[in-house]
């Protein structure tokens, strides 16, 4: 666990794991793969929503582990930055600025697996980034949250603007715990069956409630910006020079209440044609947890090939 210092001051917290010499359930090899693995979390989580998927990728499979916690959530501070309010350039300046950080030290490639919010957010900090364009190998994208976050005439079918409001004032009233412990049950579908147990929902609550709270509304604000003319100028980029097709594994749940799949992942995966989408039944937002084996075993698949030729 290590702490970094933004360039407004700001002490932001990031976790670096790197697989044991004598793991508890090793896989056929104990070599420490090639890849290193960015986790950046959803909102308005922390990079321990992504436990029950960094341990084995670690420990069994031996893929080391950078996963920040974005400013304001988890173990982060929340400051606003002295040139202005807090916007979605400030949390990709602080990935950039600590990746940079932690690459210079330890260069090498790595993958993004991002969810939710962190989806545009990877997109971004690899397009402002010379050196981590360089070093990035692929994206895992859970949930993404891109590119219409808003209902629009583009992708009518997006939230609306009533969905977001509703929910920026549930977490502001004097409820507002509650309407996180209201929340936390829809994000895994626990109505289509799927199991999660009381302790595990309290412990997202209080992931959740961890969060600063101005940091919890000004990201909501943030989260409402279109990622479409990003992933098109991506796009552009890939038909005319063949490595701008970074590999870009896309997981979204059938059943995801929040970003539903068909004005998110399936838009995604016509602008980025190259992508593979991977669509998991009776999943909802939180299918990194409800179906966590299956995304670990949908992300080795992936990560395999891209492994192999770094071994070369």
């Amino acid at each position: 666990m290590a702490r970094f210092r933004a360039d407004d001051g700001a002490m932001l917290f990031y976790r670096y794991y790197s697989p044991s010499s004598s793991p508890h359930r090793p896989a056929a090899s104990t070599d420490r793969q090639p890849l290193t693995l960015v986790f950046l979390h959803g909102w308005p989580m922390s990079s321990r929503m992504f436990d029950q998927l960094i341990v084995p990728l670690v420990e069994t499979h031996r893929y080391p582990v950078i996963a920040p916690d974005r400013r304001g959530f988890g173990n982060s501070d929340w400051s606003t930055p002295s040139t202005g309010e807090v916007t979605l350039d400030t949390f990709v300046s602080d990935a950039v600025n600590l990746l940079e950080n932690v690459l210079q030290q330890n260069p090498g490639p790595f993958v993004f697996i991002a969810a939710s919010m962190g989806t545009a957010e990877s997109v971004l900090v690899r397009a402002t980034s010379n050196l981590l364009r360089l070093y990035c190998k692929g994206f895992v994208w859970i949930g993404p949250n891109m590119p219409y976050t808003v209902s629009c005439e583009e992708c009518p079918g997006a939230p609306s603007a009533e969905v977001w409001d509703s929910i920026i004032q549930g977490f502001r009233g004097a409820g507002g715990k509650d309407f996180i412990a209201q929340a936390v049950p829809g994000i895994f579908r626990v109505d289509l069956g799927n199991q999660v147990g009381q302790d595990t929902l309290q412990f997202f609550e209080r992931l959740v409630q961890q969060a600063d709270p101005v940091a919890v509304e000004r990201t909501a604000v943030v989260l409402q910006i279109s990622t479409a003319g990003e992933l098109k100028n991506w796009a552009e980029a890939a038909a005319a020079d063949e490595r701008e097709k970074v590999p870009v594994l896309i997981l979204h749940g059938d059943s995801d209440a929040g970003m539903p799949l068909e004005t998110s992942a399936a838009i995604v995966q016509k602008l980025l044609p190259w992508s593979q989408l991977k669509v998991y039944e009776k999943a909802g937002h939180g299918l990194y947890l409800t179906h966590a084996q299956q995304v670990v075993d949908d992300i080795l698949a992936f990560l395999e090939p891209i492994a192999s030729q770094q071994r070369q």
